[in-house]
């Protein structure tokens, strides 16, 4: 079936003639699901896009004003999404944590020291250059423009999510806590993040390896 398509456009296609043959025993068209027994095509899961140190490094020297950079922080530091970002309050920010009301309802999120003293002075709800409340749409586009600049030009504030996931799972972060963070309901959502590349597994096998342990115990 397709020989030569990608695992993605076999399991797009066969989503669709699952949906169709249902569609059609429903309305009595058929007697027979004809796909009812057919196994799914197995797909790959694969991370999503995420920067890495040195564009993370560009993208926040873009920011032209401290609000962009402020947000900026926001994101990083917490991986919030971006409706969550536009509707930070400072009456519900504490020492460390912060509540946001988005996607999934009111959550509480932590943040970090640093981010706390940056957002000194910051004024929430978010002002736009025009001097009223920041919109999601401003936000997005204030956020894409930091990209642009830093020479990212795929993506906007959701990458910021999975920058923040993939590099919390890189530094030693778990995938509970990172749920609870991101606000998943599924924890299956959360575990793409675990999935790592090639490169990623190797460094980690660099600083675990039981032999390599041994061998630098042997020589201190």
């Amino acid at each position: 079936m397709l020989p030569g398509a990608s695992q993605g456009t076999r399991h797009a296609y066969f989503r669709a003639l699952r949906a169709f043959y249902r569609w059609l025993v429903r309305r009595g068209l058929v007697e027979v699901d004809a796909v009812a027994g057919v196994v799914a095509p197995r797909l790959r899961r694969v991370a999503p896009p995420a920067l890495e140190r040195g564009e993370l490094r560009r993208v926040m020297a873009a920011a032209r004003c401290r609000r962009d950079r402020v947000m900026l922080s926001v994101l990083l530091d917490t991986g919030v999404r971006l409706g969550e970002l536009v509707s930070m309050r400072w009456e519900w920010v504490g020492e460390e944590t912060f509540w946001v009301d988005g996607k999934t309802g009111r959550r509480e999120v932590p943040l970090s020291e640093w981010l706390r003293w940056t957002l000194l002075g910051v004024e929430l709800p978010w002002r736009s250059v025009r001097g009223g409340d920041l919109t999601s749409k401003g936000a997005y586009l204030a956020v894409r423009r930091c990209l642009r600049r830093a020479g990212v030009m795929k993506g906007g504030p959701h990458l910021f999510r999975h920058t923040f996931a993939r590099l919390y799972i890189r530094a030693g972060g778990d995938q509970f806590s990172l749920r609870r963070i991101l606000g998943h309901s599924d924890v299956r959502t959360t575990s793409i993040y675990v999935e790592l590349e090639m490169k990623d597994v190797v460094v980690q096998h660099r600083r675990y390896s039981p032999l390599v342990a041994l061998l630098e115990e042997a020589a201190g």
